[in-house]
């Protein structure tokens, strides 16, 4: 059975609209797995009650009611998807469609968590840019694929993605829940985004599935045009609090720390 959607085989004529999307480039894949298969694991989602039996929960002022999986634990038909995501074809699509000719995945089972995760109510993810490197290799990571799964979900329900300006602090792109959505996008070290909350009944999760994706090149920018530098510089997952003074809460010291170490390295890339 085909995964993915065959009108997403060729991406080569949406490369104009990925690299216009503001604020960062993104695109936006609607019916991204072929129908039958997406059926079948909706239904089998519904059938099971608890996908993470494993993982790692989040609960704090800038990202709450959040879970992610261990990767190992995750059912078959869930690692289907994040297998041909990270399968030589795909990876030649996106290579098309980002002119990052030095892109290639991670390998399967390479990062322990958080391919699936899962959101409740009144769950939101605050405005951050993720890790900037595979862990195993130092790799620049560059791009990634978050794929929407619930098939309940309703527009009143919240849990759109969110895309902010190059400091992390004003909200330009939002990018709506919707079943079988799927959303590629540049991952530079000024790609911050998050998870407007959620509002939905306590019987719902927001289910999603993300994919990175790396750079055999230390350069993996510099031919691009961006609306901000195209220099990469390696940081942690690091989060935008939402006054300064939060960055002074003993209990933030982590996300503090996180900041200090990306202001650092930013003022490095400069050099």
């Amino acid at each position: 059975m085909r995964i993915i959607n065959p009108k997403y085989f060729n991406l080569l004529n949406e490369k104009e609209t990925f690299f216009m999307n503001k604020p960062f480039p993104h695109l936006v894949l609607d019916d991204f797995l072929e129908e039958n298969f997406y059926e079948e694991i909706t239904k089998k989602m519904s059938e099971k009650k608890y996908i993470l039996k494993k993982g790692k929960s989040f609960n704090s002022e800038i990202e709450s009611n959040k879970k992610i999986s261990l990767n190992e634990s995750l059912p078959e038909y869930i690692s289907k998807i994040t297998k041909v995501l990270n399968s030589n074809e795909w990876i030649e699509i996106l290579k098309k469609l980002t002119g990052i000719t030095s892109l290639k995945s991670t390998n399967v089972g390479n990062t322990l968590l958080a391919n699936y995760h899962e959101m409740g109510t009144n769950g939101f993810l605050g405005s951050h840019v993720d890790h900037s490197t595979d862990p195993s290799n130092g790799l620049p990571h560059v791009l990634n694929i978050i794929l929407y799964l619930s098939s309940d979900w309703k527009e009143n329900f919240g849990g759109a993605t969110l895309l902010y300006d190059k400091k992390g602090k004003k909200i330009v792109s939002k990018i709506k829940y919707k079943k079988n959505r799927a959303v590629v996008f540049l991952h530079t070290p000024y790609s911050f985004h998050g998870v407007e909350r959620l509002k939905n009944n306590k019987s719902l999760k927001r289910k999603t599935l993300y994919v990175d994706y790396y750079s055999e090149s230390m350069k993996p920018f510099e031919n691009f045009d961006l609306d901000f530098p195209n220099k990469w510089f390696k940081h942690g997952t690091t989060f935008v609090l939402p006054k300064s003074t939060d960055y002074l809460k003993f209990k933030n010291w982590s996300y503090t720390k996180s900041l200090i170490k990306y202001k650092i390295e930013h003022l490095k890339s400069k050099l």
